[in-house]
């Protein structure tokens, strides 16, 4: 059975200490949110071997499932946290609002209805809620299928009726299901979607020191939110270019792949400058953006995804970023440079192209692990992962605005103000970053950079099922 593959068989005594440390979370967090509803999520797969690279595959599709049904149903997310690495098996833990019975109804129908739903546990629980040990059938539903025989799943586990082979074997069949989806929609996966999502959500997330959102146009005076939403509607079409190019790309060099994809990103810069008439809106966003979008397609059409390979792959891509973006430097009279490239004359910095042939180093090191231990709605989560990375990264639009490097050390300083009160969930740090706002527009600044890592924070967070 390949679905196991890689995976390690485990004693019951492994088993035995999850179930305690789950139950032990849960009440945890039944305690921390006592008016909240929690959901706990695993794999229930039988026999000794009980996480392999494709089981965690499996859990994150249904995770990512999950969410979007629950963000459709209008359920807060206050609480999110993935256990892809126990040795039981991948596990999640959710803290939404809304009334339990809702909430189970929900999970029911997922476990129902998602291709791999019934080898899902989503165990809903509630510490202030009488309605906490409703069952499917008093909910209205039918009691949980077998896999092998369609009769009811629990009465064939208490009496046996099939051996570990059967149930491996009907597991294997939905593996291969899933597979000929795959293959006929991989290249239809909406990666340029989520690129596009990800643009939007930046740019709506509110409210934001020196940065257009819907409240403000911080310190850009020729832009707002409307020319941000038709400007990353413009670059729709880039990003299945991108998408296109990196699943279509069959050669050794990675760098061809990344040079042909720049030549699209000139004519996206066209579009873009031609919807927003003349405003640059997102010209970091096609540099970047448009290279995630394209390895992810390249890894994900060789089943070879994930955040270590993408960085490699981003890294293979731009090994020779610097040279051809540097050579002529020198020679460039001063009105024709970059900032990026003033920057590295004057401060030796650089930038954004140092940051893409490190492979982001801000993302994947910094800002994804922040934003997976973030809680509150999207707003909350995005907002403090954007003031995180504001004083932990190095931001060449700040430093452009500001004409001097030691904004930094200002920036950090902010920073840490804001998370002293709390973050995006106090009173107290809503009206810090109104204030904040107030002075960047005072004297200019902006953290565009800053906005750019977090619209690339936000897309592999998508894809990763993190928001």
């Amino acid at each position: 059975m390949d679905f196991l593959t890689g995976g390690q068989e485990i004693g019951l005594n492994a088993v035995l200490e999850t179930r305690e440390w789950r139950q032990n979370y849960q009440e945890s967090l039944e305690m921390q949110f006592p008016q909240e509803i929690i959901i706990g999520v695993k794999l229930n797969i039988p026999g000794p071997i009980k996480t392999s690279t494709y089981l965690k595959k499996m859990f994150l599709d249904g995770w990512k499932e999950l969410l979007e049904q629950l963000q459709t149903a209008r359920h807060e997310i206050f609480f999110l946290r993935l256990f892809l690495d126990k040795q039981t098996g991948p596990e999640g833990m959710l803290v939404v609002t809304g009334k339990i019975n809702q909430v189970k109804q929900l999970t029911i129908l997922f476990e129902s209805n998602f291709l791999f739903g019934r080898l899902f546990d989503a165990d809903v629980m509630s510490q202030n809620d009488n309605e906490y040990q409703l069952s499917r059938t008093q909910l209205g539903f039918e009691s949980r299928k077998c896999l092998v025989c369609e009769r009811n799943a629990k009465l064939c586990a208490k009496e046996q009726r099939h051996t570990l082979d059967e149930i491996y074997q009907a597991i294997q069949k939905l593996v291969d299901e899933d597979r000929r989806k795959n293959d006929s929609t991989e290249k239809n996966e909406n990666l340029a979607e989520t690129a596009v999502t990800a643009l939007l959500y930046e740019v709506v997330t509110n409210p934001k020191p020196g940065l257009v959102d819907p409240a403000s146009n911080g310190a850009h005076k020729d832009m707002d939110v409307y020319t941000f939403i038709e400007s990353a509607q413009s670059l729709r079409a880039y990003f299945y270019l991108a998408q296109e190019i990196g699943f279509e790309f069959a050669g050794n060099s990675l760098p061809e792949m990344f040079n042909k994809l720049r030549r699209a990103g000139t004519e996206a810069e066209l579009e873009m400058f031609h919807a927003t008439n003349g405003v640059n809106t997102h010209k970091g966003a096609i540099f970047s953006l448009g290279i995630f979008v394209c390895a992810t397609a390249y890894l994900k059409k060789n089943k070879m995804y994930t955040q270590a390979t993408l960085v490699a792959t981003i890294k293979a891509m731009l090994i020779n970023l610097l040279k051809d973006d540097f050579k002529e430097i020198y020679k460039k009279p001063k009105n024709k440079l970059s900032a990026g490239e003033l920057q590295f004359l004057k401060y030796k910095t650089l930038g954004i192209r140092g940051e893409a042939i490190a492979g982001y180093p801000a993302v994947f090191g910094l800002a994804l692990p922040f934003l997976k231990n973030t809680r509150g709605s999207i707003n909350n989560r995005l907002l403090d992962t954007l003031m995180y990375i504001a004083g932990h990264a190095s931001d060449s639009n700040l430093i452009k605005r500001a004409q001097n490097v030691t904004i930094l050390d200002e920036m950090k300083s902010w920073s840490a103000s804001f998370f002293e009160m709390g973050g995006s969930q106090t009173t107290a740090g809503i009206q810090f970053l109104n204030e904040l706002d107030k002075v960047f527009k005072s004297r200019n600044l902006s953290l565009g950079g800053s906005a750019d890592l977090l619209i690339l924070t936000t897309f592999v967070g998508r894809i990763e099922g993190i928001i």
